[in-house]
This record gives structure tokens, C-alpha cells and sequence, in this order.
């Protein structure tokens, strides 16, 4: 049976503040996120991270994507070069490959886009475009002379995959034609998911044990399971699917399930209408990553990151309402919600 997550639970969770500190003890986050389409998702999940306490947050995105609204102005930012129009491709991948040791946790994913270059730009981060034996995450290898295009892999920090990162993953990518179009309708592309597994091995299989979490709603979830639709017990899925990605999964939902692959699974009831609004995924995506950043480990990060977004979310139903909250409304509350935790 699954454990709830109770307030003395989520409180032991709180990393430490001493007021002697600095901002680089409370961590780097860097946030891949942001596209021409969903501009918004950068600003909110890296806002999401700051507000949690990550001492520096860096968003890497595209170069014409410098200006997007709403970003608070602590944000840093890695310009990366583009292969189309504010879209990524793989030579943003080989740039930002250069600078990860500085960040203790990553988040991909938060409205980037679903374009055939954006795939092949998470197919070079994280190795998917070159057999295992070279570029499994994790692990420094040795650069062939024969192949011109290899870089050497860093030791990725601990990643959260999140939106369209998981789209991306479970083949779900816009054709050429689409990509030309408006709209948000999502096509499996058997071409793009055999890109991804071009060793014949699932993504999951090149990705350290139980260093990724990934945060699906239950579409999400769908097409990472090639199902038309999920039924039946959401902390089953949850913890067969954490099992056989040997990673941690928040299934997000009324009940949001937090499963991690040796079988330890918690819950979170917290339904609230005020969250069902655009946007608060993207938070509690950089939520969690601002929780990673300060040294969490995986499964407790998202634990305490659930916990905390409903907490803001129902800080914000008591003052706003059910109907008209913003996810950017979401954000002070956070702090607030961090506060109220540790006094309770």
C-alpha cells in the first residue's frame, strides 16, 4: 500500500537555510524550456525553481528567445544556437553539453516544442544518437578519431523530464508539415521513434538507475505507454511504469502518485479546481528541479515538490477562488506554503 504524504513527512524533507550562507550552498538549476508557441513555460518553471530556493537559476533556450515575457529578471540565461526559428537542434545540445557540470540539477521539457530538430536535439543530450557502449549518461568515454560528430559525455546531474520532453520521448514529434502549422495535435512518428532507439534499446536503458524523474499527466503517461488512454489504478501504473523505467515517476492527477523503482510509492490527495489552469505542470516542474538543486535526492525532491504545490494551490483557492488563479499566482505562494511548513 502506498504511504500518504503527511505534513511531518514533508516537513523532515526541508533542506536546511543557514542564515551564514551563500547562494551557490542552496544550488544551480539550469531549465531547458520555452519555444515561439509556449514562451510562458520557460518563465514559469524557472520561477517555480527560484521560488522553492535554488540559489541560481539558468534558463537555456533558444537565442531570438531572450525577450519572453513574464521572466523575473534573476533568471540567467545560455543562449543556444537554433536550427529553425527559436526551435533546438544539436549543435544547442552540443553547447549546453559544455556547461552542465556547473548545475546541480536539469529540467527539460516545459513548453519546447515537439519539432523533428527539437528531438534530435534531446536524442544528443542525453545519447540517444550513438550506441551505449559511447554515450550512456553518466559515464566519460573515450572520443573515436573515426567519428567527427562525437563529444564527450559529461556526468549528467539529476534530471526532472517534463511537457514535451516526454512527448519527445515516447515518439510523439510534429511531422515537417506540422511543424508549419498551428495546433496541438500529436502524431506518432515511427521514423522519429526509431531515431530514438537507433541501438535498439529504450531510452530508458541509457539513463543512470533511478536518476531521472519524469512528471506526466495521465496523456502524458499514455504516450510514454503507447496506449490510447490509462485505466485503472493510477498507483499501479504508476509504480509498473517506475519499475520498468528504473526512474521516478509523478503520475500528476487528483491523486498524484510519487513511484520510485525499488517499490516505495506515496500519494497526494489534493484535487483543487484552482490548479486546473495552464501552466502550474511548468511550476511544479521547476518546483522540484529548485528542490534537486539543493541536494535533494530524486524521490524525496518530488515528493516535497507535490507537496508544496498543493499547498500553494490551496493557499491560492482560499484567497482567489476556484475559478480565475493564474499559474503565475502559484508562485509567491510557494514560499508562503515553504514557511507555513516549517512553523506547523
Amino acid at each position: 500500500m502506498p504511504d500518504q504524504i503527511t505534513t511531518a513527512y514533508a516537513r523532515d524533507l526541508l533542506p536546511a537555510r543557514p542564515n551564514d550562507a551563500h547562494k551557490f550552498h542552496f544550488g544551480r538549476a539550469l531549465v531547458v524550456a520555452g519555444s515561439p508557441q509556449y514562451p510562458g513555460a520557460a518563465a514559469l518553471s524557472t520561477a517555480g525553481a527560484a521560488r522553492v530556493g535554488a540559489g541560481l537559476v539558468c534558463l537555456a533556450t533558444g537565442r531570438s528567445l531572450m525577450g519572453g515575457p513574464g521572466r523575473i529578471p534573476e533568471i540567467v540565461y545560455t543562449l543556444l544556437p537554433e536550427a529553425e526559428w527559436g526551435m533546438l537542434g544539436e549543435a544547442a545540445a552540443d553547447e549546453l553539453l559544455k556547461t552542465l557540470a556547473e548545475h546541480q540539477a536539469l529540467l527539460i521539457g516545459p513548453g519546447m516544442g515537439r519539432e523533428q530538430s527539437t528531438l534530435r536535439f534531446l536524442e544528443r543530450l542525453l545519447g540517444l544518437d550513438a550506441p551505449r557502449r559511447r554515450a550512456r549518461i553518466g559515464f566519460r568515454i573515450a572520443v573515436s578519431d573515426e567519428d567527427a560528430n562525437a563529444i564527450s559525455r559529461p556526468e549528467l546531474p539529476p534530471i526532472v523530464f517534463d511537457a514535451d520532453a516526454l512527448n519527445l520521448l515516447s515518439g510523439n514529434v510534429k511531422t515537417a508539415e506540422e511543424s508549419t502549422q498551428r495546433g496541438d495535435f500529436f502524431q506518432r512518428s515511427s521514423a522519429s521513434a526509431a531515431s530514438v532507439d537507433e541501438d535498439d534499446s529504450p531510452w530508458w536503458e541509457h539513463l543512470p538507475h533511478s536518476r531521472a524523474i519524469l512528471t506526466p499527466h495521465a496523456g502524458e503517461m499514455a504516450r510514454l505507454l503507447g496506449v490510447n488512454e490509462i485505466t485503472g489504478d493510477p498507483v499501479t501504473i504508476a509504480s509498473d511504469a517506475a519499475v520498468r523505467w528504473s526512474q521516478i515517476v509523478v503520475l500528476k492527477g487528483p491523486q498524484t502518485v510519487i513511484a520510485h523503482p525499488d517499490g516505495r510509492t506515496m500519494v497526494h490527495d489534493g484535487p483543487n479546481a484552482a490548479l486546473a489552469t495552464a501552466g502550474t505542470g511548468d511550476v511544479l516542474a521547476g518546483a522540484i528541479t529548485g528542490l534537486l538543486a539543493q541536494g535533494l535526492r530524486p524521490f524525496d525532491a518530488a515528493v516535497l515538490g507535490v507537496y508544496l504545490h498543493s499547498a500553494a494551490g490551496r493557499m491560492l483557492q482560499s484567497d482567489l477562488g476556484s475559478a480565475g488563479g493564474l499559474a503565475s499566482d502559484l508562485l509567491p505562494r510557494l514560499p508562503l506554503a515553504i514557511r507555513e511548513l516549517r512553523g506547523a
